[in-house]
């Protein structure tokens, strides 16, 4: 009888522990509604300075960079294959210094960040232009058309106003997704703030 008792009270543990994870989380919804009041503030903020917003993302960009380059290398310099120890530290050095380059010369850095960006958002449309015109007529292919078509036409803008637009696209796009991310925030927050209250 005992190992049965044991049993049943192991498998409640878990549930229980969930249950009051969630019950915690629910009560927190205050932090969630600073937490994306903040990211919807400094996104607007970054919507008055993209010039200094596309620096801070070309920052952002080149540390990491710089941290993937290092990795890299180091992971190079573990290899017994020459060939690969060769290949991984080129890649390493070439990753880190293009992140060298966005740290220590951010706008010049957006300029090529910004051209490749359109280059990626016209290629993304044309891929998705392409996979919905192999949908089936019960798919929403219509849809899929759409947004290739959009997301095409985006990149073609951003590179028929390149260079010039460098110095403020990606502070645009940067602005956009801090509030965007603000406002999910904010939803989650009230979802929270309305089962809290409901809870007994």
């Amino acid at each position: 009888m005992a190992p049965v008792e044991l049993h049943r009270s192991s498998a409640l543990k878990p549930h229980m522990g969930l249950g009051s994870s969630v019950s915690r989380l629910r009560a927190r919804w205050v932090s969630f509604a600073a937490l994306g009041a903040a990211f919807i503030l400094c996104g607007t903020i970054a919507f008055g300075s993209l010039v200094s917003a596309t620096v801070a993302s070309v920052w952002m960009n080149g540390i990491m960079m710089m941290v993937a380059g290092i990795a890299e290398t180091a992971m190079g310099l573990h290899m017994k294959d020459w060939g690969r120890l060769v290949l991984l530290c080129a890649a390493g050095v070439l990753i880190g210094t293009a992140g060298a380059i966005c740290v220590l010369n951010p706008l010049l850095a957006a300029v090529v960040l910004t051209l490749c960006l359109g280059a990626g958002l016209c290629a993304t449309g044309l891929v998705r232009i392409y996979v919905a015109s192999q949908m089936g007529s019960d798919a929403p292919w219509r849809v899929a058309v759409l947004s290739g078509l959009v997301t095409f036409i985006l990149g073609v803008i951003i590179i028929a106003s390149w260079p010039v637009n460098s110095r403020y696209v990606l502070g645009l796009f940067l602005a956009i997704d801090l509030v965007f991310y603000g406002l999910a925030l904010l939803l989650l927050a009230i979802q929270l703030r309305a089962r809290h209250r409901i809870e007994p």
